[in-house]
C-alpha cells in the first residue's frame, strides 16, 4: 500500500458531503490516500433519519471506497485480537485480518440501507448511549465525595489518571473485564500487561475509556479543553492504529484522540476536517493534485 491511510469520522463525512469543493476534495482524497472506513461511522450514517441525506452520505462513501476499505466494528476487532493473542503462534496485531468485506458490498448496494434499518440502528444506539452515560454518572458522586473528604487528590490530567489506575490495579481489572467479555476468561495481570503493551488497538481502547472517565468524572470546568467524545467516538478509538491520519469535525473528539495517540504511543495524526481541508486544497492548487 503506497498511499497513506486516511480515516474520516461521521462528522468529517458530513462536512465533506456539504463542502462546496466536495468534488475536487473527493478526487484528491482518492488519488492521494487509501481511505479506510470504520464500521462505527458506517453505523451512524445508516441511522440517519432523512433518507435523502442518508443517500448523500452513502454516495460519498461509495466514491471514497474506490480507493479504500472498511474495518470491523470495534468489538469484533477486539474479539479477533484476543483470539489471536490466545493462540499458540506469536502475536502481531497488525497481521490480524479486520477487513469487513461484507459491509463494503452493502455500501456499494446502497438500497439495503432502508428507513427500517435506520430506525433500528437509532434505537440500539440510544440504548447503548444511555448505558454508557449512566455508568459515569453513577460513579461520579462517589469520586466527588472522596475528593471532598481530602482522602485523595483529583487527577490533573488523563495521563496522571492512567498511571494511578495502573498502579492501583483498576486499569488491569478493566482490561480483564473487556478481555473476559470476548473470551469468557480473564488472564492474570502479567498476561494483561503484555497484551496491552503488544496490541495497539486494545491499548487505544483502554486509554479512550480512561479519557472518558477523566472528562466525565474528574476534569474541572476550567481545567483545559473539553475531551468529551460520545460513546461511539470513544470506542472508535480502536481504529486509530489502522490509519496514518484521522479527520473529525468534533473538537471534543479531536482533543480526546490526541490524548489517546499521545498516551498510547500511536503513530496517527488527528486533525480537524476544516484544517486538513484548507491545507489540502491549497496544496492541490499549487501542484494540481486536488483538481
Amino acid at each position: 500500500m503506497e498511499n497513506p491511510i486516511l480515516t474520516l469520522d461521521t462528522s468529517a463525512i458530513n462536512h465533506l458531503a456539504d463542502d462546496p469543493e466536495s468534488e475536487a476534495l473527493i478526487a484528491g482524497l482518492t488519488a492521494g490516500f487509501f481511505v479506510r472506513h470504520s464500521f462505527s461511522s458506517v453505523s451512524e450514517v445508516i441511522a440517519t433519519t432523512d433518507p435523502v441525506r442518508r443517500s448523500q452520505l452513502i454516495a460519498v462513501w461509495t466514491r471514497l471506497l474506490s480507493s479504500g476499505d472498511c474495518i470491523d466494528p470495534q468489538h469484533e476487532v477486539i474479539r479477533k485480537m484476543v483470539s489471536r493473542f490466545e493462540a499458540p503462534a506469536p502475536f502481531d496485531w497488525a497481521t490480524v485480518d479486520v477487513r469487513f468485506i461484507e459491509v463494503e458490498s452493502e455500501i456499494l448496494r446502497a438500497e439495503v440501507f432502508t428507513d427500517e434499518l435506520a430506525a433500528q440502528e437509532r434505537e440500539e444506539s440510544r440504548a447503548l448511549k444511555k448505558r454508557f452515560h449512566d455508568g459515569f454518572d453513577k460513579a461520579k458522586p462517589a469520586f466527588d465525595k472522596l475528593f471532598a473528604s481530602g482522602d485523595d487528590k483529583i487527577p490533573g490530567s488523563v495521563s496522571e489518571l492512567v498511571i494511578r489506575l495502573q498502579e492501583g490495579g483498576a486499569y488491569w481489572k478493566l482490561a480483564g473485564d473487556i478481555h473476559a467479555g470476548v473470551s469468557k476468561k480473564s488472564p492474570d495481570e502479567a498476561t494483561l500487561r503484555r497484551f496491552v503493551a503488544e496490541c495497539d488497538p486494545f491499548r487505544a481502547l483502554m486509554v479512550a475509556v480512561c479519557t472518558a472517565q477523566y472528562e466525565r468524572c474528574f476534569r474541572e470546568k476550567n481545567g483545559g479543553p473539553s475531551l468529551r467524545a460520545g460513546r461511539i467516538d470513544t470506542f472508535m478509538a480502536v481504529s486509530l492504529p489502522y490509519c496514518h491520519r484521522f479527520l473529525t469535525g468534533d473538537r471534543g473528539q479531536l482533543a480526546c484522540y490526541n490524548e489517546v495517540v499521545s498516551i498510547a504511543n500511536l503513530g496517527a495524526t488527528v486533525q480537524l476536517y476544516d484544517e486538513f481541508r484548507n491545507g489540502f486544497l491549497l496544496a492541490g492548487e499549487t501542484t494540481g493534485a486536488a483538481r
